[in-house]
């Protein structure tokens, strides 16, 4: 189901009502393109998503029923989110994995799971960007395992810049590089509703600490990439699986960007994250250190200031292969 079927679907009266409580502003660049954005309690997003019922998708997250088995990924836009949560496709099949198609996981934040066409054969994957406090309450109450992934908050911005500009269904941003990164380390643009990139993570250590029982399983994007057999170790160990090191590299060689980058690019897996064109932007480069080819020393440094003033104590390791 499209992002467009969506809106068409949930655009009633309830929804200008809804529009009313946020508040609603324009961002510009210095060449005076715009983009609209509305602000509701502590999270941002396009305009265009308060459109679709923002009250009652919240409602339908909050409230999403428990099955045995779930995994639920929390992560912010444009950290790994498809290509972590495919890794975990793989290492819960347990056939051969040269007939197993990668899949793109629901984003409960946008989609209803039962429309969701990409349902896996097994326990669910879900994914959603949207703060801890605001996740499926069932799944912590049931033991549900959660997994958070973190990545370095330069490349993660450069992500989301490339695919906001693409992805047009949600509004065209057409914001210069140069005003996108302010907005973005101000916490005042996001692709879908979440909150700043620094608050998003200091809630869930703030969650993690304060009810342990959770269980909650962080995994470190760059730690992922340059560690990669050590790292699918600890997810399958959180899993209760026991797969051998041999099976854990063919996971790792199944998902390689180019493999999943090739699968979506081919029409083999269908997502709705396409351009104008129809062709899917759902993977770019997926390397590390892709902020200097965008970055400047100024923005570096502002984005460094405020890190190191948001993150200050954090469990999170924003400089993890920082090079």
């Amino acid at each position: 189901m499209s992002v467009d079927t969506a809106m068409d679907k949930t655009k009633t009266e309830e929804n200008k009502t809804e529009e009313a409580l946020c508040n609603v502003s324009v961002l510009e660049d210095e060449n005076g393109e715009q983009f609209k954005i509305a602000t509701f309690e502590e999270m941002v997003m396009p305009i265009q998503i308060i459109q679709m019922g923002l009250e009652t998708r919240l409602s339908y997250v909050k409230d999403f029923p428990y099955q045995d088995g779930d995994v639920l990924f929390g992560s912010y836009m444009k950290t790994g989110t498809h290509w972590t949560s495919n890794l975990l496709h793989c290492l819960m099949y347990d056939g051969p994995l040269e007939g197993l198609t990668s899949f793109a996981p629901c984003l409960l934040d946008v989609f209803n799971y039962q429309e969701w066409p990409q349902k896996r054969v097994g326990n669910r994957i879900m994914a959603s960007h949207l703060p801890p406090e605001r996740l499926p309450t069932e799944h912590f109450q049931k033991g549900g395992k959660t997994i958070v992934v973190f990545r370095n908050p330069k490349d993660t911005a450069v992500s989301m810049f490339h695919q906001m500009r693409k992805f047009k269904q949600l509004g065209e941003m057409k914001l210069s590089w140069n005003s996108y990164i302010n907005y973005w380390i101000e916490g005042k643009i996001a692709f879908v509703p979440s909150s700043s990139f620094f608050d998003y993570y200091n809630s869930w250590q703030k969650q993690i600490e304060e009810k342990p029982e959770q269980n909650v399983l962080v995994v470190q994007y760059e730690d992922l990439k340059r560690d990669s057999l050590n790292q699918l170790r600890r997810i399958q160990n959180y899993l209760g699986l026991n797969h051998s090191d041999d099976r854990l590299q063919a996971v790792l060689d199944k998902c390689s960007f180019s493999n999943l980058k090739a699968e979506v690019e081919s029409g083999k897996v269908k997502t709705p994250l396409i351009d104008e064109e129809g062709k899917s932007i759902l993977y770019r480069k997926g390397i590390i250190g892709d902020w200097k080819n965008h970055f400047t020393v100024a923005q570096n440094e502002k984005i460094e200031t405020v890190a190191e003033e948001k993150f200050k104590n954090s469990m999170f390791n924003y400089k993890a292969w920082d090079c």
